[in-house]
């Protein structure tokens, strides 16, 4: 047939097709695109004389406002986006900071609001009998409170930074309520917090819908993972008494956050 009739035959039938649907609402339209294939885009052929003409019409059907599948809704969601915040956010004013603040109440050296204990400037840890100096409660020699804040900042800052990494392995960002409680879980128990998987259980309780997960990480951050049995011997080594001093430490950050809340910055 000479290419200009099959055409217009082809052309009466999609014309024909339109009639046919034209019932459907505008929402379910279904639009027609008319491409003309030019013979530098046919592909070649293993029979020369093929039934591809030379200006071949494709039609492509696409619904008008056709939702997403589910795999290309899948795929334009962020899996793990980066907190909105800056770390530099939390530790922005060294004693004056939110780390500061929240950390120093959950020791008991702040007050909710911000303000100062006598122990900030100097107690003795009834554990083990060291002098302890500022919101850290640092035992490791400082010259004041305010120089034993600036020295175990400077950590913590590190010690969020891979809490960040390890939560980014697992592709779950933290909260704000949950990271201030990991970097005081730092301050209190390094091992507990960093290598005994405090971001292991968080994730464990997430996905157990555990309301009470924050506390509960914690809690269970203090086995030891090489022997599976409690590794806090200054809190009883059993699950009432850690929890319970978690569960405090925990209620005493919220509190202080709800008084000292953090001005989001972007990275």
């Amino acid at each position: 047939m000479n290419p200009t009739k099959a055409f217009k035959h082809l052309l009466r039938l999609v014309t024909g097709l339109t009639v046919g649907l034209g019932w459907c609402s505008s929402a379910h339209a279904v639009a027609l695109e008319f491409k003309i294939v030019q013979p530098s885009t046919v592909q070649a052929t293993t029979q020369p004389h093929s039934a591809v003409a030379q200006n071949s019409v494709a039609l492509n059907f696409v619904p008008e406002n056709q939702p997403l599948s589910t795999a290309q809704t899948l795929s334009t969601i962020v899996v793990n986006p980066a907190p909105s915040y800056a770390i530099n956010a939390l530790f922005a004013g060294n004693s004056n900071s939110l780390v500061a603040k929240t950390v120093g109440s959950a020791e008991g050296t702040r007050t909710v609001d911000g303000g100062y204990t006598g122990a900030y400037y100097g107690h003795v840890d009834p554990g083990n009998g060291v002098w302890n100096l500022g919101s850290f409660s640092y035992q490791h020699g400082a010259a004041s409170p305010a120089d034993a804040d600036r020295k175990q900042l400077h950590r913590l800052q590190k010690q969020t930074k891979e809490l960040r990494h390890q939560a980014q392995a697992k592709s779950f960002q933290l909260s704000l309520l949950e990271e201030l409680n990991g970097i005081d879980l730092a301050n209190q128990a390094p091992l507990a917090a960093l290598d005994r998987g405090y971001i292991d259980w968080l994730y464990q309780a997430r996905s157990m819908a555990i309301p009470e997960r924050i506390v509960w990480a914690r809690t269970k951050a203090f086995i030891d993972p090489d022997t599976g049995h409690w590794d806090a011997p200054g809190l009883g080594n059993h699950w009432d008494a850690i929890y319970q001093d978690q569960q405090r430490r925990y209620d005493a950050i919220a509190h202080s956050l709800e008084e000292n809340p953090l001005l989001l910055t972007s990275k």
